[in-house]
Formats: C-alpha cells, structure tokens, sequence
C-alpha cells in the first residue's frame, strides 16, 4: 500500500492498488491567501471515474452536533455508481471551480446537471446581478452541460416582506417545464389575507386581529436577513438556497425515485470559521432510501482548497470568471449582499444606484437596517468604489446581462490573468 499526500484518499477495488493519504489539511484563511500563496489542492487531479474508486475526506468526518451525526457518511462510491450529478450552481469562482473539478475527474457531461437558483424570484425589485443568469446559461453552453434553474416566488425581497407563509417553490423539470411546489399554508394564508382586507372594511377589528395573529403564526418578517452564521437569522442562504434546492432535487420527475445522486455544493474551510467545521461529504437532506428508494449523497468537492488552488482550476482551463469579480468584486453573492464591505456597496450605488435606493427606501419603511447598527448610507460613508473602471467590457457585462457563450473560455493564444477582485483577503463574506 502506497500512500499519497493530497485532499482524497483513493480506494481501488483492486489488492494491487490501494491508494491512501495522511489525514493533515493545511487550512489557508481567504484573508491570508494572496497570489504568492503555493497551489496544495489546485493541481490537475487523476481522472478516477470507471475505476471503481471510493473517495474519502482528507479530514475525517466529524459527529459533534445532531445535524452532523444525522447526516453523517464515511466516504462516497465510485463516481460510476451515482446516477446524476446535481451541482449547485451560483456562478461564483467555486462553484465553478467544483464544476470542472468534476469535470477532470472523468465524469461525463451527459451525467452533470447544474442547477441555479434565481434569488429575485421574478420580484420587480431585484438583489442579484444581471449578469448572473446569463452567465450561468452561457457557461453550461460553453462545456456542454444541461442548465436547469429554480426559485422561491417573491425571491429576496418577498421574504424580506413576508407576512404568512412562504410562497411556493418554482423548479426547472427533466423535461423543460416548469413545475410548482405550494406549502401547506399557503393558501391559507391568501384565504386570510383576503379576510383581514373584509373585516378591516367593515372594522371589526378583533376579527382582524383573530385574523392576524393566524396569519403570523405561518410567517412574519419585515427585516433584512442577519449578518450571522445561523441560518435561521440568516434567513436567504436557507430559504432562498438550501430549501429550494431539496425542494427541486425531492420533486424532478428524474430524482423523485428510484435513483443515485450525488449532490455537490462550492463551500469551502478558507471561506469563514464556520464553514472550516464542514464536513466534506454527507448525507443529503433528501436522503430517502426506504421510502423513495433515493440515494443522496452531499459532496464538497473543494471544501480543502484555498482561493488560490481555485483560481488555478480556472486559470488551467482558461474559463473567465463572473464578470464581477473583472470589475473589482471579490466575491460573485447577490450584487447587494448582506456582506459586501463599504467599498462593494459604494461600488453597487455606482454602477445600480436603483438597487442601493431600494435598500435606503426599505430600511426606512421597515425601520430596520441592512448592517446591525447602522442605515446603509452610515456604513458606506465616504469608501472608495471597488470597482476597476479599466474593465469596460466586464462592467458593461454586469450591469447588462450581455454575455455570450465565447466569453467564457479564452482563446488558446490570450493569457489569462487574475481578475481585479482576486485575493481581497475574504472581504465580502461567505454565502
């Protein structure tokens, strides 16, 4: 038995061929990785699918909270074995990253389905790029790979203002059509909305208040989501992200029984000190062997990698990266995140002033602000923009949405270089 220094540990069907590594990841923060930083995981891996190899954490799993012993899974099957590859797909650097780290794997491109959640929702107040969608569709284009996209209706700002339930999952099926998944109480909660609107004309007000505090026990925000590790504050990661995706991988014609999945997801231990606690693989919340005869298993393939190391998975197949991160940004999160620095959200007030107006105009109708303890114009004060003005056609892109399939892979003669927004020490936060 040799022993291989690296992220995996490899285990071949095979006495001859048992290929293990020395359980010691070196953790590198996004705020200490800078250009000079050394690739450890970035590297052009072996191509495994079809060998009939398992892989293992480099980092054992741990157990230490109920959620991670619920979901807890020693290693992943043979990549052969699984019978679609979901990525949860963003558009950012990692998931892009994790995307052609599957890719080099060996796994075929008739097996990978990316999947992108559209954050607004169809909300005439927007939260997210302009770019983003078109560079996700251009990006599955350019590699060959199937698109699908879901969303929760109302996006970002419907829950920011939600007053009842939440509103219903919209998903990109196997077939092309979208699908609509409605929770429980949500027509309740029209059906009380409609009498809260009755009673308050013919004012009897304790029926309205019957009627409210009703509706309010289904839902009630009317604040932004917290800066915070806990998803339950956090409250856009989970509703926006999470739970619409296991919404649409329960319910696909295609995932809904009798099959093998593998889910892989962009997170990394160099984001934030929660996400360092991550196991790289799990079981996933839709999980159902018995009564589904569904497998799910949940893979962060580059969880152990630094920006660095991700940078270099684009740079070796020369794949442009979201044209945020040209025009200065260091991360590729919604345009206005909850997390941008002074710096980004005077960059959005210059490039989609409408966007930064919405914030102003919503902290002032809910009383609430977007930071925790100042109004946004207070937390950007006078910071400079982030923005590289020298990248015209990346800021053209971003605020336009014109991206084509020929803008994502570079021509064999252009050198890539890295983009304005690369190695701002993780200012920006993890989302």
């Amino acid at each position: 038995m040799s022993q291989l220094t690296g992220q995996l540990t490899l285990s071949f069907d095979s006495e001859e061929k048992d290929i293990t590594v020395i359980p010691d990841v070196e953790v590198i923060r996004d705020r200490d990785c800078t250009i000079d930083t050394p690739i450890l995981h970035g590297y052009q891996p072996e191509s495994i699918y079809g060998k009939g190899v398992e892989i293992y954490p480099a980092v054992p799993g741990k157990t230490d909270t109920p959620h991670m012993k619920k979901y807890y899974l020693n290693n992943l099957d043979p990549l052969e074995s699984y019978d679609y590859f979901f990525s949860l797909f963003s558009g950012g650097k990692d998931s892009v990253a994790s995307v052609l780290n599957l890719l080099e794997l060996g796994v075929p491109k008739d097996k990978i389905i990316l999947i992108h959640h559209d954050i607004d929702g169809g909300s005439e107040k927007k939260m997210d790029w302009p770019a983003t969608k078109a560079y996700c569709k251009a990006f599955a284009a350019a590699f060959g790979l199937e698109l699908r996209f879901s969303f929760r209706e109302g996006g970002f700002w419907g829950e920011v203002y939600r007053y009842g339930s939440k509103q219903p999952v919209q998903f990109q099926d196997a077939d092309g059509t979208m699908k609509r998944i409605v929770p429980q109480a949500w027509a309740r909660s029209l059906e009380l909305k409609k009498l809260m609107r009755k009673t308050e004309l013919e004012d009897d007000m304790e029926l309205f208040k019957r009627y409210d505090e009703e509706l309010r026990s289904y839902g009630y925000r009317f604040k932004f989501p917290a800066k915070a590790a806990d998803l339950s504050s956090r409250y856009c990661s989970g509703v926006l992200k999470i739970e619409v995706g296991s919404v649409t991988i329960a319910h696909q014609v295609d995932t809904k029984k009798d099959c093998k999945i593998m889910v892989l997801s962009g997170e990394r231990r160099g984001e934030s000190t929660n996400r360092s606690n991550y196991n790289m693989m799990e079981l996933h919340r839709t999980h159902a062997p018995v009564r589904n005869k569904r497998v799910v298993h949940h893979y962060r393939n580059i969880i152990d990698y630094s920006e660095k190391d991700v940078w270099e998975i684009l740079k070796r197949n020369k794949v442009s990266p979201h044209p945020c991160y040209l025009a200065g940004w260091g991360r590729a999160s919604c345009a206005a995140c909850i997390f941008s620095s002074p710096s980004h959200f005077a960059g959005l007030r210059e490039l989609l002033p409408k966007y930064y107006e919405q914030i102003k105009s919503s902290e002032q109708e809910l009383n609430f602000t977007l930071d925790n303890n100042k109004s946004i114009d207070e937390f950007v004060g006078n910071a400079k923009s982030c923005v590289d003005h020298s990248q015209k056609k990346a800021i053209y892109q971003l605020v336009s949405g014109d991206i084509k399939i020929e803008d994502i892979i570079l021509p064999a003669e252009e050198e890539w270089t890295y983009p304005s927004g690369a190695f701002r020490q993780g200012v920006g936060g993890p989302c």
